[in-house]
């Protein structure tokens, strides 16, 4: 006669349903730090790649005056040497593998 009875049984559904929805909500919580972590490195490395491709451009309008001023005609293939380590160091931080292959093949 020591079998639970249904109303015993019915009691303990909620705290099994609490201790469910108690676990659910700790793992929403840590998905949202974790998002909140991945927005926080994607935004200072994004941060960071504006300031870099800024100082490119920068270096790029500069050296073009200069080549208008001594009368110098830009070089595509320097222009390109110039920018391009930098513009795939920035790319390896912020593009995932799969743009950079993407890219890497349209560009040729």
């Amino acid at each position: 006669m020591n079998q639970p009875t249904a109303t015993a049984q019915h009691e303990a559904l909620p705290s099994v349903t609490d201790r469910v929805d108690r676990l659910s909500l700790e793992q929403a919580l840590i998905d949202v730090e974790v998002a909140n972590a991945r927005a926080i490195d994607l935004t200072a490395r994004l941060t960071e790649a504006h300031t870099e491709v800024a100082a490119l451009r920068q270096q790029v309008q500069h050296t073009q005056h200069l080549a208008t001023t001594t009368g110098a005609v830009p070089v595509v293939s320097s222009l390109r040497s110039l920018v391009a380590r930098p513009v795939k160091a920035v790319a390896r931080r912020v593009l995932p593998l799969e743009v950079r292959i993407r890219i890497r093949q349209l560009l040729g």
